[in-house]
């Protein structure tokens, strides 16, 4: 059913079901249509999110998952990344997550973030900062049982730039689903 369809009444007991049965297909068609609409833009995001991810070293410790929640006539779906925790006895928890979205080290990510600022986190924002230098500092690998050298992780910024892509998507694929 388009979306544009037009429903004619007329003043009787027949018409007036017909009429009713049809606002009821065309909500139907409508919900199916934004359920189809919210998909395909969680899609472009998580297709984005992953490439992202995945240009990253530490890209192996961050899950991308969506949940879709549809009720009467609403579509919700939210793209949630989630990194692992790294502990160690010098420094507070570090969420691989975080590194990847913001960057760590001022080598690889000269230009913070554009929403550094809205979360308070950004380049060289890790608390604690005892083993760093002017542009690398040491962190202690539990593998080798020793300290090691590192400019940091770039940020390439998978949320972020989901987040643009599904904003840049949602004309034409309305234009695509609606018609």
């Amino acid at each position: 059913m388009a979306m544009s369809k037009k429903i004619s009444i007329q003043l009787s007991e027949q018409s007036i079901k017909k009429a009713i049965k049809d606002l009821e297909q065309y909500k139907k068609d409508l919900n199916r249509k934004i359920e189809i609409f919210t998909e395909k833009l969680a899609r472009k995001g998580v297709e984005i999110a992953e490439r992202q991810v995945n240009k990253s070293p530490l890209g192996k410790t961050v899950t991308l998952r969506t949940e879709v929640k549809n009720a009467d006539g609403i579509s919700r779906v939210v793209l949630i990344a989630t990194g692992e925790i790294k502990q160690s006895e010098d420094y507070p928890p570090f969420n691989t997550l975080l590194a990847i979205e913001f960057g760590a080290g001022i080598h690889y990510n000269p230009v913070p973030n554009p929403n550094a600022d809205k979360f308070g986190l950004g380049v060289g924002s890790f608390p604690g900062q005892i083993h760093a230098y002017e542009d690398y500092w040491f962190y202690w690998d539990e593998k080798q049982q020793k300290w090691l050298p590192t400019h940091g992780v770039e940020a390439t910024m998978p949320m972020y730039k989901a987040s643009v892509e599904i904003i840049e998507s949602v004309k034409d694929v309305a234009k695509e689903v609606f018609g």
